[in-house]
């Protein structure tokens, strides 16, 4: 038996043997103490055995089956030892972006100071909504969001933690239906002359969701056309908000990406922005993959233009190596969160308090209780520096060069893998192609129905073995860059990464699919 499976026996023992209070530990360290400990001992960070297995598959049936007394919540509680056995089999069973070859999503490892950082916050507990119960966190959150103000080139403004890039997107939107229907607190959106979001075909699907939340409809969103690369055509932009102006439309707002969520690209922010200038039109930002790159000397210019949006969102857990959830909305817009969100709750927001009301922040944002997401992001700030961050965004960048040219290199040698598009940030687009379906024209056009048919089942295939095997997580998506065929996307999102890594996912890939045979 697995060392987990061990546990899990010796818990479900224990628990049916003990009446002892869970609280009545008969170890003298607390549990805290001990869950640290056990952390330190399974090398969370990885930083001595790199080669271990990321995951180690079950399949959903058999861990809800095998696992269900433990995973399910008891009458009466088990003894700490059991807890504690019970917390290290939740970690074993558990896939963590701290594992070097973890390239799944758009995060990767978090630094010791985030973890810690964010350890300090749930022992603290508060809920960032006044400065009474939280004075050093809204202190802390303000002046970051004035650093960050300046950061990305607004002359003023404001910002908020928000809980995940998707919410900030959707707090874009609601800034946006403030400034154009400031009528549609009292009277609604039936009130209102119908509602345009011009998107690039590229963008997060949160902006569909956002517009079906708040009230517009997924039909209130335009998907304007992007170029051969996956940026937004402004041209087409431009189009798109003439002819609805014209048929009685009232365009909302335009959402310029800032690194696009599969090729990574970064929409020309200057011009859409003249758009936007031209037809009096509230410009956002989607910075939250991409953003990041504004603390790179050599990469900042693929921002340029930010400075003119009316709002921009940004994960620093995303390229920095802070845990989730960290992201936030800026806005050049002095008060424009609370015109959109605030409704003094006279429980809270007294305006007689005996220190200035406006540290009680609570009011502009559309939660009540709110975790603080600020402490973990200073925390690494401090412990890395702004050089020390942006050394980390050009080592992503970087990796991600390598890996397209290690690629562009099989490509050329013996067919073995195709790169669909060069990078433009930490994100790389290929296929593996296996021996049998190698040798065909350069040309996509001339390749037969039947051979894109056999390589859009050549990855789910191929991220089942690599998945029970554990050795590395890359995920595979449908695109238009990719003809709607399965693709990779390898996230270069671990700075601890050298070109030796990406040298080992070429070779991995190979072992992976040289028998492969669809």
């Amino acid at each position: 038996l697995s060392d987990t499976q061990n546990r899990q026996m010796s818990s479900t023992e224990a628990s049916n043997n003990s009446g002892v209070n869970g609280t009545e530990a008969a170890s003298s360290r607390s549990l805290l103490r001990r869950i640290v400990d056990f952390l330190d001992e399974a090398d969370w960070s990885f930083k001595k055995d790199k080669d271990r297995p990321i995951v180690k598959f079950i399949s959903p049936d058999s861990l809800m089956s095998e696992y269900a007394e433990m995973l399910g919540l008891p009458d009466k509680p088990v003894p700490e030892d059991v807890l504690l056995d019970n917390l290290k089999t939740v970690y074993d069973l558990s896939v963590t972006s701290n594992h070097p070859r973890f390239y799944n999503q758009l995060f990767g490892r978090v630094h010791e100071e985030s973890v810690v950082g964010s350890l300090l916050t749930d022992a603290i507990n508060a809920s960032i909504y006044t400065y009474e119960v939280a004075p050093v966190f809204t202190v802390m959150e303000r002046l970051a969001m004035q650093q960050f103000l300046e950061l990305f080139g607004f002359q003023n403004g404001e910002g908020v933690c928000t809980p995940g890039g998707s919410i900030g997107n959707m707090y874009a939107i609601s800034l946006a239906k403030s400034a154009v229907f400031p009528d549609a607190r009292r009277l609604g959106l039936a009130a209102m002359p119908p509602a345009k979001i011009y998107v690039s075909m590229e963008s997060h699907y949160s902006m569909v969701k956002g517009a079906s939340f708040m009230g517009f409809g997924e039909n209130a969103v335009v998907k304007v056309a992007t170029d051969e690369h996956g940026r937004m055509k402004v041209d087409a932009l431009r189009e798109h908000i003439k002819s609805d102006i014209e048929n009685g439309q009232k365009p909302l707002m335009v959402v310029a990406t800032a690194g696009t969520t599969v090729l990574g690209v970064y929409d020309p922010i200057s011009e859409v922005a003249n758009v936007c200038q031209e037809f009096n039109v509230w410009l956002h930002v989607d910075g939250c993959l991409g953003g990041s790159a504004i603390l790179s000397e050599s990469r900042r210019h693929l921002l340029d233009g930010c400075q003119r949006a009316d709002s921009l969102t940004w994960n620093p857990h995303k390229m920095l190596g802070v845990n989730l959830q960290c992201s936030l909305l800026l806005t050049r817009h002095s008060g424009a969160l609370q015109r959109a969100h605030g409704t003094q709750a006279a429980y809270l927001f007294q305006q007689d308090k005996f220190y200035p009301p406006q540290f009680d922040i609570g009011d502009k944002v559309i939660q009540c209780g709110r975790k603080v997401d600020v402490l973990k992001l200073w925390a690494v700030w401090r412990g890395l520096g702004k050089s020390g961050l942006g050394d980390l965004v050009d080592r992503k960048f970087t990796l991600a060069k390598q890996l397209a040219n290690l690629i562009a290199q099989r490509q050329k040698t013996d067919g073995s893998f195709e790169l669909i598009a060069e990078p433009e940030s930490t994100n790389v687009l290929f296929w593996y192609i296996p021996p049998a379906l190698r040798g065909q024209p350069a040309d996509w056009s001339k390749r037969d129905d039947s051979w894109w048919r056999q390589m859009d089942a050549v990855a789910p295939l191929l991220k089942k073995r690599m998945t029970l095997d554990g050795s590395m997580l890359i995920g595979y998506q449908k695109c238009a860059a990719s003809k709607n065929i399965n693709c990779w996307r390898m996230v270069c999102s671990q700075d601890t990464n050298s070109e030796q890594d990406m040298e080992r996912i070429v070779g991995e890939f190979c072992r992976f699919g040289e028998d492969i045979s669809v």
